[in-house]
């Protein structure tokens, strides 16, 4: 009984060698297949995820799987009322920083308009009053004079000297009376300025003034003096004497104009930190509106590339969130296969040369390149065997791409490799 037990045994062993030998030779017979055969592969295109960069609710999908689109086209939209209210707002703000710029702006050229006009009032005043203290030293000097002439009497030289002197007060008086005409009729033809009549109106007071106290001293040389213009002629000097100190007085109103034009040159500071401010905040606005505005760009979903929606992964209705593939996008621009050949073979094969490829199913031809050779070998299509120097012999992948594949050989179809055509047969 053990016996033949023992002889099963070493039967069913003998059957394994002899099945493992058969297998083997079916192996190696498949390689050489392999090797003598010309190889097959399938069309391929590379492939995009196409998805939105902003979570939210899909409103419209305008393609469907199966559609032709073109680069750039809109292929989805999410629903964007909140962003479309949020680019509002932010057009808004830039709309009220302009105006506040406006305003700044408007602020400072009325402080600059100030100080031009309060400069022009110091001057004038400084001016002006400079004028009055030296018009009315003149008279209270003038009316002392006139005192002490009352005073003393006047000599027959003094008689005659007066009388030179009031004539000549009198043609300066004339020359200032009508030159003060002159501009008075330029200013209302607007061809003077009232700094320019005022000046010329303190030239002919002084003037005048001049010409009355020339005219008394004259006339009180030649009749002699009276009690009672000796008492005029005194009142006369306390009046000039008045007269001065408040000429005097009125300098302190050009330090009152000064003031305000210290007050406008801060209005000018202030309002161009006004324009500053203004300015950054409509940049601050113009950022906001650009952001507002690409991300409610992000709401259109935009086809990356020319090709065909290959598959649909969600619906109108539904909440995705950024990044999720709404579309599986087939590139239309890149068509390519990749045969693999044993390495016996792959020297023959070069990148630049063209080949001559059959579409199994309908037997078209048509014409690729090659592009690309892996620099390693992918895997063994034949395995060494038990025979002395037996090794493996492993393959590469070929990259081809093809040349106006026509729109009836679709990606997935089966092709098969003819022959080489070499590097200049492409056209």
């Amino acid at each position: 009984m053990i016996k033949a037990r023992l002889i099963l045994v070493l039967s069913l062993i003998a059957g394994l060698i002899v099945g493992g030998f058969f297998l083997l030779d079916k192996k190696e017979a498949a390689g050489k297949n392999l090797l003598e055969g010309q190889p097959t592969a399938y069309i391929e295109g590379d492939e995009s995820k196409v998805s939105f960069k902003l979570d939210g609710r899909i409103e419209e999908l305008l393609v469907d799987e199966g559609d032709v689109v073109k680069k750039g086209q809109v292929i989805g939209v999410l629903q964007n009322d909140e962003l479309e209210a949020k680019v509002s707002q932010a057009e808004a703000a830039v709309s009220v920083a302009d105006g506040q710029i406006n305003e700044a702006k408007a602020a400072q050229s009325t402080a600059v308009a100030k100080i031009e006009q309060g400069n022009a009032a110091v001057n004038v005043t400084a001016e002006t009053a400079a004028k009055k203290v030296a018009q009315a030293e003149a008279a209270l000097r003038a009316a002392e004079a006139n005192l002490e002439a009352l005073q003393n009497g006047a000599r027959p030289e003094e008689i005659k000297q007066a009388e030179s002197q009031m004539k000549a007060a009198e043609e300066i008086q004339k020359v200032a009376k009508d030159n003060l005409e002159r501009l008075q009729t330029l200013l209302e033809h607007g061809l003077a300025s009232q700094a320019d009549v005022d000046k010329a109106n303190t030239t002919y007071q002084e003037a005048k003034g001049k010409y009355e106290v020339a005219k008394q001293q004259y006339e009180i040389a030649v009749q002699g003096p009276r009690e009672e213009e000796v008492k005029a002629a005194k009142a006369q000097v306390d009046q000039a004497k008045a007269a001065y100190e408040l000429a005097v007085a009125s300098q302190d109103e050009v330090l009152v104009r000064q003031g305000e034009v210290k007050a406008a040159e801060a209005g000018i500071k202030q309002a161009a930190g006004a324009v500053s401010t203004a300015q950054s905040g409509k940049s601050q606005a113009e950022a906001a509106l650009a952001e507002a505005n690409v991300y409610l760009s992000y709401t259109q979903l935009i086809a990356p590339t020319d090709g065909v929606i290959k598959t649909k992964a969600a619906e109108v209705g539904e909440l995705v969130s950024a990044g999720f593939p709404v579309f599986t996008l087939e590139q239309a621009e890149e068509r390519y296969s990749k045969f693999y050949f044993p390495e016996t073979e792959i020297s023959n094969i070069q990148v630049g040369d063209w080949v001559q490829i059959e579409v199994i199913a309908t037997g078209k031809k048509l014409k690729a390149k090659v592009v690309s050779i892996s620099p390693a070998a992918d895997f063994a299509v034949q395995k060494a065997t038990q025979n002395m120097d037996d090794t493996d012999i492993r393959s590469f992948s070929v990259k081809v791409e093809y040349k106006n594949i026509p729109n009836d050989v679709k990606t997935g179809m089966t092709v098969k490799w003819l022959k080489l055509l070499g590097e200049h047969n492409g056209n």
